[in-house]
């Protein structure tokens, strides 16, 4: 079976490249690999080719035909979608009609699909009619494209991948792994992983660390990742952060991009990680943060909002509404004062699904959907 896939891929910077390494690193265990990737992209000698053929945000759907039929023909290719990628243009449902010259069949991941009440919603039906697989994250997102009139028969639910974190980090390791004299001199260390964006909650940030760090003075937080924005955004994000620094002694920011090995280190030696979101009505996605998060096993405090609905309906004593910062203080306050016993219940409430959500399980769910879509 030939497959491919069209996403960015690491050295990019992006959480759809970080996806597609963690799937294809692990599918590649079973059949060799194309990625049709961003520029920069590090071809790879074995079982993964990556062919870089575009850039984010400036994407030339002809080039990249052009490279995937030089290629052909292929058994599958598969997509992975995010309007920040590949737009919402009539280029790329053109893109789609002429991509099926080269292939038995074109699946996409969509890992923002829209509700009906977004402007996007009849492009979406546009796009999901022209491929034989649609791959969701969550059933939320399944049963929404159900809504707005899609067959069912080629909407497929496949859990985003779950790394689980085996590396052992404690908080004294951090001051080697961050630099700068970095130390938490032994405070309850929370960190705020992955970019610096306004969904992200950043721009809350200063409120969320009065609040915490004026009730629990014996705390440090970790900001840990960089910005993913640019304009106003980026403008408004660099003054929240500054604000913050020149106000709390005790938030750090690792300012940068962290290396997948770092990330991990830092996730593995935290009390406690912090996902404050934000959402945009109308947006059914899942968090890929989230899920790196789940696989250390370590409690997280979360806003109630879609993207991390599969953590909120398991533990929703350490979660909150979004800019809800009396109830992050709550959620923040319980799991300090029940810390080994909140810990331990956190624990056994996510193994099952980080084991059920492994690499491992998600790549041999996508081999055996292909290789249904190639028998019909």
């Amino acid at each position: 079976m030939k497959v491919a896939f069209i996403s960015t891929y690491p050295p990019e910077h992006c959480g759809i490249g970080e996806y597609t390494f963690y799937l294809t690193e692990e599918m590649a265990k079973h059949i060799p690999l194309l990625v049709f990737s961003s520029k920069g992209s590090e071809a790879k000698e074995g079982r993964i080719t990556s062919v870089p053929c575009f850039e984010v945000r400036k994407v030339d759907f002809e080039r990249i035909l052009d490279t995937v039929s030089r290629y052909a023909p292929l058994d599958v290719v598969h997509i992975q979608h995010e309007y920040g990628i590949f737009g919402d243009g009539k280029d790329f449902l053109w893109f789609l009609e002429e991509l099926k010259n080269c292939t038995r069949a074109i699946c996409i991941t969509l890992h923002t699909p829209v509700h009906s009440l977004n402007p996007r919603a009849g492009y979406q039906k546009e796009l999901t009619e022209r491929v034989e697989g649609v791959f969701v994250h969550s059933a939320l997102a399944e049963y929404e494209l159900w809504q707005q009139g899609l067959d069912l028969r080629k909407v497929y639910l496949v859990p985003h991948g779950t790394h689980i974190n085996k590396l052992k980090s404690s908080k004294e390791n951090l001051s080697r792994i961050l630099g700068d004299g970095f130390s938490t001199n032994g405070s309850f260390l929370i960190t705020v992983p992955g970019f610096l964006r306004w969904d992200k909650g950043i721009t809350n940030l200063k409120a969320m660390c009065k609040r915490i760090l004026e009730r629990f003075p014996n705390t440090k937080v970790l900001v840990a990742g960089s910005f993913q924005a640019e304009g106003d955004e980026l403008r408004e994000l660099k003054v929240a952060t500054r604000e913050v620094t020149d106000l709390f002694g005790e938030v750090w920011f690792s300012n940068g991009f962290l290396p997948r090995r770092k990330l991990l280190q830092i996730l593995s030696a935290s009390d406690a990680i912090l996902l404050a979101y934000q959402e945009w009505p109308g947006h059914i996605g899942v968090s890929g943060m989230l899920h790196l998060a789940m696989g250390s096993l370590k409690p997280i405090l979360a806003s109630r909002v879609p993207r991390l609905v599969e953590y909120t309906e398991r533990v929703p004593e350490l979660c909150f509404v979004q800019e809800d910062f009396d109830g992050l203080l709550e959620a923040v306050k319980h799991l300090r004062d029940n810390y080994e016993e909140v810990s331990r219940d956190v624990k056994r409430q996510l193994l099952p699904l980080v084991q059920k959500t492994s690499w491992e399980v998600t790549a041999r769910r996508h081999l055996e959907i292909y290789e249904r879509l190639l028998r019909s």
